[in-house]
């Protein structure tokens, strides 16, 4: 008769079983990667992706040509998936690196990397060619 008129027990059995849906519904929400042998044409075509996509009418031309990093950076990272790192280098027609410091998203998070590289035009009166060296690796490759 005692444990029906004691409702801390009933409280805390509650508290503990939506506290354990919230973390079996955390863990079904991360996205876990499985390790597969197409993962460096996967990364290599985001990687690609990403830049075709950022390229739209010169925009990537026109950030290097005004020597806006930190945008190109921001650029960089919203294209591709949070779970991936990536280091971004430019270099000029005679291939000598031009962004004065990296730019990248973060430490590096597994040992397979992909570098891709991109040619891009400035559509400026002073025409000049660039090109990219985006790297990418994602979490979950090996």
């Amino acid at each position: 008769m005692n444990l029906l008129k004691d409702r801390r027990g009933v409280a805390r059995i509650i508290e503990a079983f939506l506290a354990s849906i919230l973390i079996i519904s955390c863990l079904y929400l991360v996205p876990i990667s499985t390790i597969s042998k197409d993962s460096t044409v996967s990364l290599a075509s985001k990687a690609q992706n990403a830049l075709l996509s950022l390229d739209n009418n010169g925009h990537l031309a026109t950030l290097i040509d005004e020597q806006n990093w930190t945008a190109l950076k921001d650029c960089v990272a919203s294209t591709l998936p949070l779970t991936s790192w990536f280091n971004l280098t430019v270099f000029d027609k005679d291939m000598n690196c031009i962004n004065p410091f990296p730019i990248s998203n973060a430490g590096l998070v597994s040992d397979k990397i992909v570098s891709v590289n991109y040619v891009c035009a400035s559509q400026s009166s002073t025409y000049k060619i660039y090109t990219l060296r985006l790297q990418l690796s994602g979490v979950g490759l090996s």
